[in-house]
C-alpha cells in the first residue's frame, strides 16, 4: 500500500510540475515570433498533464480509502471522507479546481493559442500546484504553520518551474530538432538563456526554502542518518546537488558553446545535440527527485518518526508477574492540563484543534499527544492541531516530556471524545 500511495504521489508531482513548467515556457520564455505549431503543442501537453494529475489524484483517493477501511473502500466511506473530513474537503476543491482548469485548457486549445493565453492558464495554474501545501507536512509541524505552509508552497512552485519548465524546453528543443532544425541558432539560444535566468531564481528559493523544511522536518543530524525520512531526503539533496551541477554545467558552458556556435550548418547543429543531451539528463535527474518526494510525502518526518519510537520502544521496568509496564520519571514540578477538547467533547472533522496549560518543572520540555495510545504528535507551545482522527470514541493523553523526546515523566492529562 505504501508503494502504491507513494507511486500516485510522484505522478501528482510530475503532472502538476509538467502542467506550470509547460505553460510557463509557452507564455514566457518562447521567442517573440515562435512558431505557433511549438507554443499549441506545449498547451496540448500541459491538458495531458492536468489529466494525469485528476487520474493520479483519483487512485490516491482510493488508496486512502482502503487504508481507512482496510480493504476495498465503499462509496459511503469514500463519500464521508470527502464531506467529512478536512483533507477530503481539500482533496475535493482541488479537483473541482483541476476539472475547470482543464476545461480553460482545452478552450484555449481549440481557438488559437498565443504567449497571452499561455500566461494567462499558468497564473491559473499556480493555486493547483500551491494548494499540494494544504495536505502536505507542513500542516502537521508544531507551530508557526503557516509559515510552514507558505514555504512548502513556495518549495512546489519554484521546483516546478525548475524541474517542470526543464523537461519542456527538452520537449521544445526535441520538436524543433524534429523538424530538421528550421529554428536558427538564435531562437535556441535566447531560449535557453531565459530559461537560465529562470532556473537560478528558482534555485536560490529552492535552497532557502529546502533548509527551512528539513530543518523543521528532521530537525538534528542523528534522526537524519537514522529514520527512514532522513535517508530519503539525504538522496533527494544528492540527486539535487547532481542537477544543479548540470544546471551549473549548461549555465556555464552550454550557453558559451551556443554563443560561439558559427553560422555553419554542422556547427550549429552540433551545439543544438550537446544542449539537448544536457538538459535531457538534467530532465531525467529532475524526475528522479520527484519520485523521492513522493516517498517523502508517504513517510513520517523524521522528527515524528523519532517520536513514534520512543513510544513503541520496550518499557525499562516489570513488574513481578512478568508482565511489563512503561516506566515514567517523577514529575519534578511538570504537569498539563488540557483545556480543549473538553471532556465528552463530539468533533465533526478528521482535524481537532488542541490547547492546554503546561509547567516544564526541572525536566519537561513538551508534551507528546497519544490518541488510543497511539503517539499522533508533540508540541512545545500550547495550542496545536490534531489530524487524520478516524470516526469513533477516543482517549486524548497529554504526557509531558524531556527534551531528550524519550523521557516521559509521570505528568498527564486525559480526556475523551468522539469523532463523527
Amino acid at each position: 500500500m505504501t508503494a502504491l500511495e507513494a507511486t500516485t504521489s510522484a505522478l501528482s508531482y510530475i503532472a502538476l510540475a509538467l502542467l506550470l513548467g509547460h505553460l510557463v515556457v509557452a507564455g514566457f520564455l518562447l521567442p517573440q515570433g515562435e512558431p505557433k505549431e511549438l507554443c499549441g503543442a506545449l498547451v496540448f501537453f500541459a491538458r495531458t498533464s492536468l489529466l494525469v494529475f485528476l487520474a493520479a489524484s483519483t487512485l490516491w483517493l482510493f488508496v486512502q480509502g482502503a487504508k481507512l477501511q482496510r480493504g476495498l473502500p465503499s462509496a459511503g466511506l469514500l463519500w464521508r471522507y470527502l464531506t467529512l473530513t478536512q483533507s477530503g474537503k481539500i482533496w475535493l476543491v482541488r479537483e473541482l479546481y483541476a476539472v475547470a482548469l482543464t476545461l480553460a485548457v482545452w478552450f484555449f486549445a481549440r481557438n488559437e493559442v498565443n504567449a497571452n493565453s499561455a500566461r494567462g492558464l499558468s497564473i491559473m495554474a499556480l493555486p493547483l500546484v500551491a494548494s499540494r501545501s494544504l495536505t502536505s507536512h507542513a500542516v502537521a509541524v508544531r507551530e508557526n504553520v503557516s509559515i510552514a505552509i507558505s514555504s512548502d508552497a513556495l518549495h512546489l512552485i519554484v521546483t516546478a518551474l525548475w524541474a517542470g519548465g526543464l523537461l519542456a524546453l527538452w520537449q521544445v528543443l526535441r520538436l524543433s530538432a524534429r523538424q530538421q532544425g528550421t529554428q536558427p541558432l538564435a531562437w535556441t539560444r535566447i531560449l535557453v538563456n531565459r530559461f537560465s535566468r529562470l532556473a537560478l531564481a528558482s534555485v536560490a528559493l529552492l535552497g532557502i526554502s529546502g533548509l527551512y523544511q528539513s530543518w523543521i522536518y528532521v530537525g538534528s543530524f542523528s534522526t537524519l542518518v537514522n529514520t527512514d525520512y532522513g535517508k530519503v531526503l539525504m538522496l533527494k539533496s544528492l540527486l539535487f546537488a547532481f542537477m544543479l551541477s548540470f544546471g551549473a554545467l549548461n549555465f556555464f558552458s552550454t550557453r558559451r558553446i551556443l554563443a560561439r556556435a558559427g553560422n555553419r550548418i554542422d556547427s550549429s547543429q552540433a551545439a543544438k545535440r550537446i544542449t539537448l543531451r544536457r538538459i535531457g539528463i538534467e530532465s531525467a535527474v529532475g524526475l528522479l527527485i520527484f519520485c523521492a518526494t513522493g516517498l517523502l510525502t508517504v513517510l513520517p518526518p523524521g522528527v515524528h518518526a523519532v517520536h513514534q519510537a520512543a513510544a513503541s520502544a520496550p518499557p525499562p521496568a516489570a513488574q513481578a508477574n512478568g508482565a511489563v509496564e512503561k516506566k515514567y520519571f517523577p514529575a519534578e514540578g511538570a504537569s498539563v492540563k488540557i483545556l480543549a477538547p473538553k471532556n465528552g467533547a463530539i468533533v465533526s472533522s478528521d482535524s481537532m484543534p488542541l490547547r492546554f496549560t503546561l509547567r516544564t518543572g526541572k525536566r519537561g520540555h513538551h508534551v507528546h499527544a497519544y490518541v488510543d495510545g497511539e503517539l499522533m504528535g508533540m508540541f512545545e507551545t500550547k495550542t496545536g492541531t490534531l489530524n487524520g482522527l478516524r470516526p469513533g470514541h477516543h482517549l486524548l493523553e497529554l504526557r509531558v516530556v524531556a527534551e531528550d523526546h524519550q523521557t516521559e515523566l509521570d505528568a498527564f492529562d486525559r480526556v475523551e471524545f468522539t469523532v463523527r
